[in-house]
């Protein structure tokens, strides 16, 4: 139940804390029960450590919901499923699949926990496809008081308003109910392009395909764009289990084995970047072009990432879209920015969450990558000045260095969103240092 430990790391190892105790409940009465006697340090949950800011890290108590994983209940009736939130997005297809029903669209990592993902408002692409929290229609968390409670459009409007993008700060979300869509196919299909045709492009490519993304390495010329678009009527044989898409998200390719190697040297020969990206489009268009490639969905969005890294992630309008990614390639260049990742290019649909960085408009998002050992603010600040000069909103999981100050002129519902939160965890007991820097004005 209680156990203490000496160190928690987050996935990238970039994150540590030394907390007190891991909280492991088994249930919501355990945890409830906890929460009601702990007068200590914060209490932070945390997922699979896949967030690159500190949300989770605590001096006080960490709680994992390791055991709060799997499916509760689903109805290929009214579309809907109830899940652990501990659950780890792999087994979520899976589980669904087996009663006819899938997510509308995932993210191209799924080694968070369902929490984790919908708590920071993960997403995938497509411009008529919103993040993970957009298919939230029901939650159920542990409050400051130790109260458990579920809340939905109904019953209690604007906790659920709030809970379904909250960064933990609400308290312990323990399942979530999801509005679902009946199991489909993705037909998948990549290729390189030229990089300027591609941004002149972008709308031709945003309506025709359901997905549509691109990764370019910034000191390429071309790009290599990925489409995934519904296969009608197809259902493949083959289907992964849980085990099987568990093992298939930790396997070390050949390819990136020398993804890694390159890393390394970029990290120690920093002027190689702009040969290895020219090198690294090249082998990653040959690597990746199968068009007709058919896979259930949850088996095709997620690709393998055992590279560690960090992320920025800032979510720009759509209609910026294309004058942002050449500032930033630009940028990029000029300032002989070393990386040997790409910038990645994603559509998601505008939201009304309350501090969705897509809340109220159409968005494109931009995600940069850096080497754990590299110097990271070369890169990440050159990307979050770019992008906060285009009205730019940084992905909540994902290095950004805004405060509460800016929230608050960013988000119009930043204020019930925070009456919210105070309804919830009156003593602030969700409140690390590093969430009082983002919800408390003032707090350097």
């Amino acid at each position: 139940m209680n156990t203490p430990t000496p160190v928690w790391t987050n996935w990238s190892g970039a994150v540590t804390a030394r907390p007190e105790a891991i909280w492991r409940p088994r249930d919501e009465a355990e945890l409830a029960g906890l929460i009601r006697a702990h007068a200590g340090g914060p209490i932070r949950p945390a997922g699979s450590g896949h967030s690159f800011t500190p949300l989770c890290a605590s001096d006080g108590v960490i709680v994992s919901l390791e055991h709060m994983a799997g499916l509760i209940s689903a109805s290929p009736e009214t579309g809907e499923a109830e899940l652990w939130a501990g659950t780890p997005v792999y087994m979520v297809g899976p589980l669904l699949h087996a009663h006819g029903l899938g997510l509308a669209n995932q993210g191209d990592v799924d080694r968070q926990t369902l929490g984790g993902a919908i708590g920071t408002g993960t997403h995938g692409t497509g411009v008529d496809l919103g993040s993970l929290s957009t298919m939230v229609c029901g939650v159920t968390l542990v409050t400051g008081a130790g109260d458990i409670l579920t809340v939905d459009a109904k019953n209690d409007r604007e906790l659920f308003e709030a809970a379904r993008l909250s960064i933990g700060s609400l308290g312990v979300v323990t399942r979530f109910r999801l509005k679902l869509r009946p199991s489909y196919a993705l037909n998948e299909a990549s290729w390189a392009a030229d990089a300027e045709e591609t941004l002149n492009r972008l709308e031709e490519y945003a309506v025709k395909h359901r997905h549509f993304e691109f990764f370019w390495f910034p000191y390429a010329d071309r790009v290599v764009a990925k489409s995934l678009d519904i296969a009608e009527g197809v259902r493949p044989e083959r289907v992964l289990d849980i085990a099987g898409m568990k093992a298939r998200g930790e396997r070390v390719s050949a390819e990136e084995k020398a993804f890694q190697h390159i890393g390394r040297m970029v990290r120690y020969v920093p002027w190689t970047s702009a040969w290895f990206h020219r090198f690294l489009t090249r082998q990653m268009a040959a690597g990746e072009a199968k068009p007709g490639r058919v896979r259930w969905s949850w088996e095709t969005f997620p690709s393998a990432r055992t590279t560690r890294f960090n992320e920025m992630e800032y979510a720009v309008p759509r209609e910026s879209a294309a004058a942002a990614t050449r500032a930033l390639v630009a940028r990029i260049r000029a300032e002989r920015i070393p990386t040997a990742f790409p910038i990645e290019f994603r559509f998601v649909k505008a939201d009304d969450i309350w501090i969705s960085p897509f809340h109220g408009r159409e968005s494109v998002t931009l995600s940069v990558h850096q080497d754990p050992k590299m110097d990271q603010w070369r890169l990440f600040g050159a990307a979050e000045e770019i992008c906060r000069s285009f009205g730019g909103r940084p992905h909540w999981g994902k290095q950004h260095r805004l405060k509460a100050a800016d929230f608050e002129g960013m988000y119009p519902r930043w204020a019930d969103f925070q009456a919210a939160r105070r309804r919830a965890d009156p003593e602030d007991k969700f409140l690390s240092p590093y969430l009082k820097e983002l919800f408390e004005t003032g707090i350097a």
